[in-house]
């Protein structure tokens, strides 16, 4: 398995127009809506972290970890709701505290400020797309988050944000993202159930666009925790966890890892571990071992580009 979080990082939380943009050091005001057991990862190599908690009309909805000389985030975390979704947002944000701006709401990208000069010292700016052969791959999905309006725009801000191969972007990781939504809709929407997702990107050596701005991620990876720790009853032991990761090229596989297998063999935490009323600890949200292998299973049998690893 490659070492998939040893990198610098740095944390933000994301919003748009009329958002504000709160730091909070440790998550504070914040940790308990994104993370599983109120714990963010424990990532080797964090160094000079910044912990933003964003809001969009007094409600948070996710966070991002944010490399401000890379300009890419290194992952957002966010939870999972399957309300209907309305029309996708097309409109593009940047963040004006990452420009040093005294502004606590975020900007909507215009003609005016979408420069390099005014904004894009620490992040990405809509210029730098640009003709870069390129999408504007999310790590946080829009079709994720079908609760409100205010939602859906919440994802669309250049921090949450990286590069992405077209083909990639619009064919197998679409794809994969829809089956795993489905899949937890199915088998993670019972009574107490709560899912926390973690979706990142691995940066590259030597890839970038816009003169060296922004970094090229080699790959896209998410993890999935279905927490059951609220759940009664049998119900209780039906949370489960797995781990994705595909390379950002044309036609890649999706390889698929239980949550054992995806993290590195080094001190690294994805999901706090849960110790119950009883004493007994659940380790890295794997409630029920025996669920996850079978959705890992399930998962791979609809398409043969994703392979069990």
């Amino acid at each position: 398995m490659m070492n998939i979080f040893g990198s610098v990082v740095t944390v933000i939380f994301l919003s748009f127009n009329f958002v504000k943009l709160e730091v909070s050091q440790n998550f504070a005001k914040c940790i308990d809506e994104f993370f599983y057991q109120k714990t963010a990862p424990m990532l080797k190599g964090l160094v000079g972290s910044t912990q933003i908690c964003q809001r969009l009309q007094n409600r948070y909805y996710y966070a991002t970890e944010y490399d401000t000389t890379k300009r890419i985030p290194h992952y957002s975390a966010y939870t999972l709701s399957f309300d209907k979704c309305g029309s996708r947002f097309k409109k593009w944000f940047i963040e004006p505290q990452l420009a040093d701006k005294n502004n606590s709401n975020m900007l909507e990208i215009n003609k005016a400020n979408n420069n390099v000069t005014t904004f894009g010292s620490k992040q990405a700016v809509n210029i730098d797309y640009t003709g870069s052969g390129y999408e504007r791959g999310h790590l946080n999905p829009q079709l994720y988050h079908c609760e409100t309006e205010g939602s859906r725009k919440a994802t669309n801000t250049l921090t949450n944000i990286a590069p992405q191969v077209s083909s990639f972007n619009q064919g197998i990781w679409n794809v994969f993202e829809t089956t795993l939504y489905d899949i937890t809709k199915r088998d993670c929407n019972f009574v107490g159930a709560r899912r926390y997702f973690i979706t990142g990107v691995l940066p590259s050596n030597s890839r970038f666009i816009s003169n060296g701005r922004v970094n090229v991620p080699d790959h896209y990876w998410t993890t999935v925790c279905c927490d059951s720790s609220r759940a009664k009853g049998v119900l209780f032991t039906e949370g489960w966890s797995a781990g994705f990761i595909g390379e950002n090229k044309a036609d890649p596989s999706i390889s698929i890892y239980t949550i054992q297998k995806f993290l590195p063999s080094f001190s690294i935490k994805l999901f706090a571990d849960y110790t119950d009323v009883n004493g007994n600890t659940v380790e890295n949200c794997l409630f029920n071992s025996t669920k996850a292998d079978n959705i890992i299973n399930e998962i791979a049998s609809t398409d043969t580009r994703f392979i069990i690893k």
